[in-house]
């Protein structure tokens, strides 16, 4: 409980097709892709929990798009091989923002794995910005 900190409020009006939510429970090891949202729409916030069987944090590893667009440039220059973009996650994970999410390559799948030795079960919510009818060639930043 947080007595004399500040009180953060997210607002956000959501319509029914913005936003997606996925539940998966995997073994201990075990790993999935998850699908979160369609080709449309621009995603602006990813919130991810990631629980053992029992309630207590888990340890997961998540990679954007894991079937295509997940390979980031590699930090050594040397290097020429892209490496495929790890999150590590800790019980809760939220990525708010279109540019952020596009930094890491507007996640449209989650290759979601369990680096715990008992199950775990992750909450995955997506949230989207639609473009409105008639405006599909404004982007979202003039709108």
């Amino acid at each position: 409980m947080i007595e004399d900190g500040p009180v953060l409020s997210l607002a956000m009006d959501l319509n029914p097709e913005s936003y997606t939510v996925a539940s998966v429970t995997l073994d201990a090891g075990g790993s999935r892709t998850v699908g979160l949202s369609p080709e449309s729409g621009d995603p602006i916030l990813l919130a991810v929990r990631a629980t053992t069987e029992s309630g207590k944090a888990a340890d997961v590893s998540l990679q954007p798009n894991p079937d295509n667009s997940g390979d980031t440039p590699p930090l050594d220059a040397e290097d020429v091989t892209p490496q495929p973009l790890q999150l590590k996650v800790q019980t809760v994970l939220l990525i708010s923002g279109a540019e952020v999410l596009q930094s890491i390559g507007t996640p449209r799948s989650l290759g979601v794995k369990n680096n715990g030795s008992e199950p775990v079960t992750v909450d995955i919510l997506t949230c989207l910005d639609l473009p409105n009818e008639g405006d599909t060639e404004q982007s979202t930043a003039q709108r």
